[in-house]
């Protein structure tokens, strides 16, 4: 492939992938600022919901943020009372949504869903699946190559 044409797929790219988180982040700031949390915490609530019991070891990975940054997030979150500890084993413990913490979740996925659904439907099964598809692809390079530093 020609320079030209890779720096131009990387242009559109940039501009894709900026313009569709911005629009994300756009439609939760409501529920974000309704419940006087930050988006990142809000991140951390759709963890717990598809993970439960992940650990601030874990969220820290996956968000690629310190273990001091996330211990601030769920501090904030647990005293609020939107996430709980339970214990696993006598030497770890996981967190866990409560009740309120999984009602802001399902807020900010029902509007997600209402967004990148029409996005879909407008799109097409087939080319929706078929963008997965590369992205995903796009994912496990980004993954492997995270893996080989």
């Amino acid at each position: 492939m020609e320079l030209e044409s890779i720096k131009a797929l990387i242009k559109d790219y940039e501009e894709l992938s900026i313009y569709t988180s911005s629009k994300i982040h756009e439609v939760v700031e409501e529920i974000v600022k309704k419940h006087s949390i930050t988006f990142e915490q809000l991140c951390i609530l759709r963890m717990l919901e598809q993970s439960p019991g992940l650990s601030p070891v874990q969220i820290a990975e996956r968000l690629e943020i310190n273990k001091s940054g996330v211990s601030i997030r769920v501090n904030r979150l647990m005293t609020r009372e939107l996430i709980e500890k339970k214990k696993i084993d006598n030497r770890s413990f996981g967190l866990y949504n409560t009740e309120r913490g999984r009602e802001i979740f399902l807020e900010g996925e029902q509007k997600i869903q209402q967004l990148v659904g029409r996005w879909i439907q407008e799109v097409g099964e087939k080319d929706s699946k078929e963008f997965i598809r590369i992205y995903k692809k796009i994912n496990e390079i980004i993954t492997k190559s995270e893996i080989e530093k």
